[in-house]
């Protein structure tokens, strides 16, 4: 753990760690090859079951064989049908149904219409299975009930569909089919089913129309009595208001309502001036009425007048004599008994005519005043006046009266017209329904003496034949069908989950696409497998595929990304025998064939091999430099095959050498090689189980993984990825090594055996595991 802290604490020389190695590359460049991109994989999936079709092919096979052995041991299914016409075809057809025509009689041209949904339902419907299951079973098919039927239309062994599938080919037939073991059964059932049809065809108008009548019949006295009433109530508003209809009413009480109110205008202006008449000669005359008119009599009157002549005669004669004589002269005196006299009498007769003519009205020095011819006159106006105005009164007073009288009624009417409207609507609608209801009546009645079956049998109960032959025609039957696909489909189901259960237990790569499939890295490229294990052909240049593999890694490792150019890099792999010492030994020489310095380090210091496959002696290598403290110009050598490339072999190593990688001689020695050469190349241990591998890879630009082909475990590859994506080390892509299995030669063991090099027991275990190839 102590180790694991450390190495995330390792600075990475002069590059930037990134946090995931998914994140640490850009496009391959020339490989074409770039990150996987998340989703869905389908190439997988059919690689997979491309590889495995053998297998896949023989489970299906075997299913269907199953399937086909249940199909053919299954009974023979026989089939019937019938077809059923539900309503007429033709125009005519249609004009001479009993329907159409009780419905003509009546006046209901709206025509009928099935609901064939519904009835679809009702003719499957328990009620009438079970009518038809019982005469089924009075022929002997004791087996066929009502739960047995519902069954089969479960199954779908008995199916009631209407012909048709949308507006444009729907039919009016129903078509009935029906499937069992039993031929004769079938037939009697299907029999049994268009008589049960049939029946309720019959059955079910004349249900309908008796119920029809019967509600008719107690919905009539209701009815009726409902309308006498509203015949009532409406007959009883026409007495109480006295009109005929209301409408007419409130539009004749407005036009008389109108025309009081004009008279009532009319009179009110001649009031007005009469009444300024009457005041305007009460103001010239100073008298009432009935003091002009009694003036007006006793000016009139013969006695008043001589006497009142005689008076004045008098009265001027005492003038005259009071001039000659006094007082109490003796003809003063008689002339004074004179006036007394014709004043008395002048007085009876002013008490007289006012008692005759205007009883009472005072005696006043106005009224007995004298009055000429034209105070006469005007005395006559202001009678008349008065009068006109008392007249035009009472004609007004009785104008608003009959006014109040009218508006009041008009404002009664709305109320009434309503209450009147409402009534003789609902009358209406009675009436109507009460006629309706007659006629339907007689409607239903003539249809009800109708005894044909409104239903044809357009189509025989008939099993299904050969045409030709006539020979009834058997079949396996859906169920048997169904059973036969269904194996296939389950055989190829099965196929495929053995086939990815296949790859699972395997836990390899089969090819490079799955290798470059299962990771998020640049896929940098595959190496193909190239026989033999000899000299001339590790290392070897040429331009066939194998070297050409190498020249296409090292390009896209130079161009991976142009802003961070690499320097030092470590192959290595998840298990021993990926084929790593391979890759690193032809990617340097392929390097070094390219004008770069190049130096190729064996840092396996559990199995080292660099030296036996460039045949360099190991006397002096890595292990020396970090444990003798040798100068790194000794240990390093040239490599035969290239003037470019040199080689640092491991040296003299011991179990435990990887601990040396996290020595802070180590860290300097990269340091220094880095500045030394152009690339240089480490061959490291095998990551699994040995994390000291870390500290050297933490000091690289980035690791490239090798996967073998066939050979890499899947889980301990990703494993050991995210290894190095838990400790922040840079992963700069991924390689593909074909590696085949069986080939392990022998040469590589003796040649360390014959120079005393110790070999890494880890290394015997996994070759005794695997028996993989070492390249």
């Amino acid at each position: 753990m102590q180790a694991g802290q450390n190495l995330q604490n390792l600075p990475v020389n002069g590059h930037t760690r990134l946090e995931d190695p998914s994140l640490t590359t850009n496009d391959t460049g020339d490989s074409g090859e770039g990150k996987r991109k998340g989703g869905l994989k389908l190439r997988p999936l059919v690689a997979t079951v491309r590889r495995n079709i053998p297998l896949i092919a023989g489970i299906t096979a075997a299913a269907t064989g199953i399937g086909y052995l249940l199909y053919s041991n299954s009974p023979p299914i026989f089939q019937g049908n019938f077809s059923l016409l539900v309503e007429p075809i033709t125009s005519q057809a249609r004009s001479t149904d009993p329907y159409a025509i009780s419905r003509a009689q009546s006046g209901d041209t709206t025509g009928s219409s099935v609901d064939y949904p519904t009835l679809l339902q009702v003719l499957q419907s328990p009620e009438l299975l079970s009518k038809i299951a019982v005469q089924v079973q009075a022929g002997g098919y004791n087996k066929v009930t009502a739960a047995s039927l519902a069954r089969d239309l479960r199954n779908k062994d008995l199916t009631v569909e209407r012909v048709g599938t949308n507006l444009i080919d729907s039919t009016r037939t129903l078509n009935v089919t029906y499937q069992g073991t039993d031929p004769k059964q079938v037939q009697f059932v299907l029999e049994k089913l268009a008589e049960g049809y049939l029946r309720f065809s019959l059955e079910d108008r004349k249900t309908r129309i008796g119920g029809g009548v019967e509600f008719i019949e107690d919905q009539l006295p209701a009815l009726q009595q409902r309308v006498n009433a509203l015949e009532a109530q409406i007959q009883s508003i026409r007495q109480r208001y006295r009109f005929t209809d209301p409408s007419i009413e409130n539009q004749q009480v407005a036009d008389q309502l109108k025309e009081v109110r004009q008279k009532k205008l009319d009179a009110e202006t001649l009031l007005r001036e009469q009444a300024t008449l009457y005041a305007t000669l009460q103001r010239q005359l100073g008298l009432t009425p009935e003091q002009a008119l009694a003036a007006a009599a006793l000016s009139q009157n013969p006695r008043y007048q001589d006497l009142l002549n005689q008076l004045k005669k008098v009265e001027s004669q005492i003038s005259i004599s009071l001039a000659r004589y006094n007082e109490d002269s003796p003809v003063v005196q008689r002339l004074r008994g004179q006036q007394r006299n014709l004043t008395r009498l002048l007085g009876q007769e002013t008490q007289k005519n006012l008692t005759e003519t205007s009883p009472g009205v005072p005696e006043t020095s106005r009224v007995v005043a004298y009055q000429d011819p034209t105070r006469l006159g005007l005395i006559q106006q202001l009678v008349q006046s008065a009068n006109q105005t008392r007249a035009l009164q009472a004609r007004t007073n009785e104008i608003i009266r009959t006014e109040n009288d009218l508006d009041q009624r008009l404002t009664q009417l709305p109320a009434i017209i309503r209450q009147y409207n409402a009534l003789t609507q609902q009358l209406d609608i009675a009436t109507k329904t009460l006629n309706q209801f007659l006629l339907q009546r007689e409607t239903l009645r003539v249809e009800a003496a109708q005894k044909e079956v409104p239903w044809e049998i357009i189509s025989k109960p008939k099993l299904v034949s050969d045409p030709v032959t006539g020979r009834i025609i058997a079949s396996r039957g859906k169920k048997a069908q169904q059973l036969l696909f269904m194996s296939v489909g389950l055989g190829l189901a099965l196929g495929v989950a053995a086939a990815f259960l296949r790859e699972k237990l395997r836990n390899v790569f089969v090819t490079a696409e799955d290798l470059q499939d299962a990771i998020q890295l640049p896929f940098l490229g595959s190496v193909p497998l190239r026989g033999g294990m000899g000299r001339e052909q590790l290392g070897s240049k040429g331009s066939d595929p194998f070297s050409e593999a190498f020249s296409a890694l090292y390009t896209n490792l130079r161009f991976l990304n142009p802003g961070s150019e690499v320097h030092a890099v470590a192959i290595a792999s998840a298990e021993p025998g990926d084929g790593k010492t391979t890759i690193a030994l032809n990617l340097a020489q392929a390097a070094a064939s390219m004008g770069q310095r190049v130096l190729l380090v064996d840092a396996n210091l559990c199995t080292p091999q660099i030296h036996t496959l460039l045949d360099l002696p190991n006397q002096k290598g890595l292990a020396d430099i970090l444990s003798q403290k040798l100068p790194v110009e000794a240990a390093i050598q040239n490599s035969p095959s290239s003037e470019n490339l040199s080689v640092l072999t491991a040296g003299n190593t011991q179990i435990g050498s990887t601990k040396l990688f996290a020595s802070n001689e180590m860290q300097q020695l990269m340091k220094n090689l880095r500045g030394m050469f152009d690339l240089v190349i480490y061959d490291t241990p095998a990551l699994r189980g040995i994390m000291d591998t870390n500290f050297l890879t933490a000091q690289t630009d980035g690791v490239l993984m090798v996967g073998g082909v066939n050979k890499t475990k899947r889980s301990v590859f990703m494993q050991e990825l995210e290894g190095l994506n838990k400790y922040r080390i840079p992963v700069i892509g991924v390689i593909a090594n074909h590696l085949g299995k069986g080939q392990v030669t022998s040469y590589l063991l003796n040649q360390q055996s014959s120079q005393g090099q110790q070999v890494h027991p880890a290394f015997f275990g996994n070759l005794k595991q695997s028996g993989d190839v070492v390249q």
